[in-house]
């Protein structure tokens, strides 16, 4: 309501979604803190979970799509909750005040007060932390394809 400035549809749905997402990070993520726990390399295109070293974590990502479904389902009951929530009554919301600074703060300089410093730098911050490794492999001649994929016999 107070970005919209329209009521609800039902508050619990809201609550729903909410939960819907918090729980669904959580079983999504956990089980990929715990297998790299147990030692599962990341950052891999292809796992063979028939291989011995690893088979014990697959179990990490079954419960992981379940997880990515939860967030999907409450993905789309978000944008359901808005859809709907944009043709509801409008409410009478008071303004939102933020909290009052106890001591007031001395002027920001203007660089500072803008998007553009922090938007250049966060595009040089990708650059740096993507482009490498993406150049990278860019000079890799052949990548790892097993010879399953490359025509040959299994």
């Amino acid at each position: 309501p107070q970005l919209t400035g329209r009521e609800f549809v039902s508050p619990g749905l809201v609550r729903t979604q909410l939960w819907l997402w918090f729980i669904g990070m959580m079983v999504l993520t956990l089980p990929w803190h715990w297998a790299g726990l147990l030692g599962m390399p990341r950052r891999m295109a292809y796992f063979d979970y028939r291989n011995p070293q690893i088979a014990p974590e697959a179990w990490t990502v079954i419960i992981a799509v379940f997880g990515g479904a939860l967030l999907v389902l409450s993905g789309l009951l978000f944008i359901w909750l808005l859809a709907f929530g944009h043709k509801s009554a409008r409410n009478g919301v008071a303004e939102y005040r933020f909290s009052v600074a106890l001591h007031e703060s001395a002027t920001v300089p203007r660089a500072l007060n803008g998007f553009a410093v922090w938007l250049g730098l966060m595009m040089a911050l990708t650059l740096v932390n993507y482009g490498f490794p993406i150049w990278q492999l860019m000079q890799i001649q052949r990548t790892s394809v097993p010879a399953v994929y490359e025509g040959g016999a299994p």
